[in-house]
């Protein structure tokens, strides 16, 4: 029996896409005209509640950069409640960007709508594709307890569209599911149209369970706000069998959600009532490396560095990185960062993401050459300053570039001579580098040398730096410590260090052995060529593929470079691939296709570095790297936007989507970080990756996706995803990426489970690489001289926890005199914070970086937690 006491919950609001297959530009000529209407009913129609910017504060800033005039207007309807913002500053994707990229994406988020009044305090998240697990500790450290989001989620996780979400280590937040989408005004139609739908929705909904709240979000992509709303729905209330009601979502919650609500414990990646496209992880691989690249510079390299000059009164630039984060933040959202834009837009983002690196990049140098000036002023001769970002001390191999008058030179660490290698040495044009080269004299006249060495230090200062000395020797042919590589054809090679030995036979089988736990991989390492029918939403494989196993090239043979510090042998693969789709479907491979790669090894590493290049040249493919690591089962720990999370293949679900007619297939393929690992009987191997934010569950292997290449933003009716197009039907020949590209990652072997291998740290250190300068004669630009002193050799502080991650250094937002340190437990015990730093009172904050409490040595930071310093001067 049909119930009449259904009621329709409508939450005003527009869908609001800054890029897509349409430019930034036109999305801002579009905003203009409808904030103007927005804002003017919102001001004149007591009967509109309220309506939602979309969640994200981006809007308010890219509308009133071009209508200054109306920020009062803003800001009054934002303090009356009837303008809702943020929290966001964009819709950001939940599963490639770095999760300090999301914190600061809800910190700006949350402090640009405080400047116009109030925070909308509900974590709304309508079109992300994919919800992580973490988004509820996300939201509870911005004391967000709401959540509202659409895709991802089908009744295996829940049977409800309302439920407590939990988050690994214990934060909820009560969170309903859109479960119609966004779209309850689709198109500019007449109410009554819009009006029937929504019945529709509410009689014939898919959803299991019955109840009678439902919540509709009234509006749609880009779509301005249809002004006989409040007056249709008024007259729908007397005339219709069911009630409406114009709402914030704050009126929905308190109607659904006063009863005892299921609590849920998962991320939401399924795509049964809506699309996934899990295919985006590996999408326009170029854009998502740039990206990975910019964040390491911001987060592991930049904000340290800004943070422990700031000590000495270099005065933090606040202005600067605003800019570069939020720049980079408007890259972030679900198309932009996904790649699944027409190529015009795709150019968009990454030039975009380019700019932050040009800017950062520079903000960096000029950075440390103050510093380096600093700390040396008054001494004699050429010194190099190696900054660790890191809060703990530790001994590192840094490749050092120096630019010298003389083929040979001797290092110094204090009194010591520096373990070294020389790597290259080339002649170079000095007045190529020099901005005056009539600074350095008559040694401008000097033939000049480009060299890269690597060296080897101790006990580099916790979040601090060092200056070594560079004594000139006289000049003399190349250095003899460079490696020098051999070239071996039929036989095995290996190398080795203290921790692993590496071996690869001429056939360029790759076997791995961990010298303490006696852990063995044989043919450790395969690279498989597949077809690829998607499109840059997904990955679709072909009806009738055609895999192809790299092998490797006998004409060259294998080369092998032994060295007191790194040692390294270089492989050539090559197979035969097809030149598209219509080539592999039958069979053929007409295109040869080399990737040279690289197995680094240095003195007492315990993980195995990797490089791949390669000139991509066909079409409608995609690239894995598969660990063939003899695994117990087929189960992934992987990390996460905080922590870690462990995985299988996805069987249930695979087991039902074609039956229950899912909107695509639940591939077991998934998002990670930077490290994802799987188990053996006595321990595991874990593969490091740097800007790679895809792999697969197999059986019996973990597959790393290096990248894929397609031809069209959308495609219908695909294996994985049958049924309409997702997108538009444009062809996308950038994406095809017929251009070079390399890939870094590393194998690091453990002993135990995933989970106690301190994955998260071991990333977090190989990512967060010493910053170096070589404070000769040689300057791109010239820059005052510093007005600050600094010693010779500092540490800024020290947080001794090996069993915590750190995700963040940086200067306090709101007092450039604190310092706010963010720390990860991502292990699955309570972890107490340990001894804190004595000079340093510390108390905790949240996400806006404010005090919530104080902290001591006993504070305990929950399995897979994140918990906020703030450490200020004891006595300043």
């Amino acid at each position: 029996m049909m119930s009449l006491n259904k009621k329709a919950y409508i939450v005003p609001h527009t869908h609001w896409d800054r890029e897509w297959y349409f430019s930034t530009e036109e999305s801002q000529v579009l905003l203009v005209f409808t904030m103007q209407q927005v804002l003017e009913q919102l001001e004149q129609d007591d009967g509109l509640p309220c309506f939602v910017l979309d969640g994200q504060s981006v809007m308010l800033e890219d509308y009133l950069s071009v209508v200054p005039e109306d920020s009062d207007r803003v800001k009054a309807l934002v303090e009356s409640g009837k303008l809702l913002v943020g929290p966001w500053y964009t819709q950001t994707d939940q599963c490639v960007v770095h999760g300090e990229s999301q914190i600061r994406n809800l910190m700006w988020g949350c402090r640009d709508a405080e400047r116009f009044g109030a925070v909308m305090k509900v974590g709304y998240v309508p079109d992300s594709f994919g919800q992580s697990e973490q988004l509820p500790q996300l939201l509870k450290h911005f004391n967000i307890d709401k959540c509202v989001f659409w895709r991802g989620i089908w009744e295996g996780i829940c049977g409800n569209t309302e439920f407590v979400w939990r988050a690994p280590d214990g934060s909820e937040v009560t969170t309903a599911v859109l479960e119609f989408g966004y779209s309850a005004f689709q198109g500019m139609k007449p109410m009554e149209t819009h009006l029937e739908g929504i019945d529709q929705k509410m009689s014939e909904r898919f959803w299991p369970g019955e109840r009678d709240h439902f919540l509709f979000m009234g509006g749609h992509d880009q779509k301005p706000w249809q002004r006989e709303t409040v007056e249709a729905i008024r007259q729908a209330n007397e005339t219709r069998p069911y009630q409406y009601q114009l709402c914030r979502f704050e009126d929905y919650f308190a109607s659904s959600t006063g009863c005892s609500l299921p609590v849920v414990e998962s991320e939401m990646l399924y795509g049964k009532y809506s699309r996934i496209h899990r295919g985006i992880y590996s999408t326009r691989y170029d854009i998502k490396k740039l990206n990975s690249d910019v964040e390491n510079l911001l987060v592991n390299q930049l904000e340290p560095l800004l943070t422990v000059a700031n000590q000495f009164g270099l005065k933090y630039p606040y202005g600067l990185m605003e800019k570069n984060w939020k720049q980079l933040m408007q890259s972030h959202a679900h198309d932009s960062i996904g790649g699944c834009n027409t190529d015009s837009v795709n150019r968009q983002v990454k030039a975009r993401i380019e700019a932050v690196r040009e800017n950062a990049e520079r903000l960096k140098a000029i950075t440390l050459k103050q510093l380096a000036d600093s700390s040396t002023k008054g001494k004699d001769g050429e010194y190099v300053l190696v900054f660790n970002p890191l809060p703990y001390s530790r001994n590192v191999q840094v490749e050092l570039e120096l630019v010298l008058p003389t083929r040979r030179f001797t290092i110094f660490d204090g009194a010591q001579d520096v373990e070294q290698q020389h790597v290259s040495c080339e002649l170079v044009d000095i007045n190529a580098i020099v901005q005056d080269p009539t600074t350095l004299g008559d040694e401008r006249f000097r033939s000049w040398y480009r060299h890269n060495v690597v060296v080897s230090l101790e006990g580099l200062p916790a979040c601090g730096y060092r200056n070594l000395r560079v004594e000139r020797l006289a000049d003399e042919e190349a250095p003899a410590d460079r490696c020098q590589l051999q070239t071996v054809i039929d036989e095995p090679v290996s190398i080795a260090n203290e921790a692993l030995s590496v071996t690869v036979d001429m056939h360029g089988k790759i076997s791995l052995t961990c010298l303490s736990s006696g852990q063995h991989w044989d043919d450790l390492i395969t690279l498989v060529d597949g077809g690829d029918d998607g499109d840059n939403y997904d990955f679709s494989e072909p009806h009738d593929d055609h895999q192809i196993a790299f092998g490797v090239q006998q004409a060259k043979g294998i080369r092998v470079c032994q060295g007191p510090l790194r040692s390294e042998i270089r492989i050539d693969y090559q197979a035969d691939l097809p030149a598209d789709l219509a080539e592999r479907a039958e069979k053929c491979g007409s295109v040869t296709q080399h990737i040279e790669v690289v197995l680094g090894l240095a003195k007492g590493s315990e993980h195995l570095d990797i490089a791949l290049e390669l000139e991509n040249k066909v079409n409608d493919h995609r690239l894995q790297l598969h660990v063939n690591g003899d695994f117990a089962r087929a189960q992934s720990v992987a990390d996460q936007p905080v922590g870690l999370i462990r995985r299988g293949n996805d069987e249930l679900a695979l087991s039902l989507w074609q039956q229950q007619q899912w909107t695509s297939c639940p591939v077991p393929i998934y998002p990670m970080q930077s490290v994802v690992a799987g188990e053996t009987s006595q321990g595991g191997i874990a593969v490091m990756a740097d800007g790679v934010r895809e792999y697969q569950q197999y059986d019996d292997s973990i597959a790393i996706t290096l990248f894929r290449a397609m031809g069209f933003v959308g495609k219908p009716d695909l294996k994985y995803r049958p049924g309409r197009l997702s997108g538009l039907p444009d062809a996308s020949p950038d994406s095809q990426l017929r251009q070079p590209l390399s890939f870094r990652l590393a194998l690091y072997p453990f002993s135990g489970s995933a989970s106690d291998a301190g994955l998260c740290q071991r990333v977090k250190e190989w990512l967060s690489t010493p910053l170096t300068l070589h404070n000769g004669v040689v300057q791109r630009f010239m820059i005052a001289p510093p007005v600050f002193t600094a010693p010779e050799t500092f540490s800024m502080l020290a947080l001794n926890q090996p069993d915590v991650t750190v995700s963040a250094v940086k200067v306090c937002e709101d007092d450039s005199r604190s310092v706010v340190v963010r720390l990860m437990n991502a292990s699955n015990n309570h972890i107490a914070l340990g001894a804190l730093p004595a000079e340093w009172r510390v108390q905790q904050v949240d996400g806006m970086e404010r005090v919530v409490g104080d902290v001591t040595a006993q504070t305990v930071i929950p399995p897979q937690g994140l918990i906020g310093l703030r450490l200020s001067k004891a006595n300043p």
